[in-house]
């Protein structure tokens, strides 16, 4: 077995390894392009909804204008009827707002149940479970990208 040389401690040395290591990992001229962009003004990932977005989501709604005819939402409720779909869970929204209508009101609420959940994640997720034990199908509608996300999050 080799003798140790007694100059060299071993704590000196991992340390010395330690701050070698750490000086290497950022070049000088990178750490001084950091330096000067970490100051600069960092950009938001996402952007506040403008005024008409924020109104749309949490003021009352305006009385729309009628139009004569029957709405195609009134159409859908008759197609989703023919798929003998028992229930529809979904958190209501208003980007879907003329199907739920005509759901409760041209389809009497009946084949299918609009059934009110908290969440489209707890929606798909009672949509997959009534899959499993019946065998059916259920339907469920979710409001934009962010809740089509939430809901994948169930399956």
């Amino acid at each position: 077995m080799a003798r140790k040389d007694p100059q060299v401690s071993r704590r000196k040395f991992l340390a010395g390894v330690a701050v070698a290591s750490g000086a290497t990992a950022v070049p000088p001229a990178q750490a001084a392009t950091a330096a000067s962009t970490s100051a600069a003004p960092r950009r938001p990932s996402a952007l506040p909804p403008t005024m008409h977005v924020a109104a749309a989501e949490t003021g009352t709604p305006k009385e729309l204008p009628r139009i004569g005819g029957v709405p195609g939402s009134d159409f859908m409720v008759d197609v989703i009827k023919t798929l003998d779909i028992k229930y529809l869970p979904s958190n209501p929204a208003s980007s879907f707002r003329a199907i739920h209508e005509s759901l409760i009101n041209y389809g009497g609420n009946k084949m299918p149940e609009f059934l009110t959940c908290a969440h489209e994640e707890s929606a798909v997720a009672m949509a997959h479970g009534y899959f499993k034990v019946a065998g059916k199908p259920l339907m469920t509608l979710c409001h934009g990208t962010v809740g089509l996300q939430h809901a994948a999050m169930a399956v």
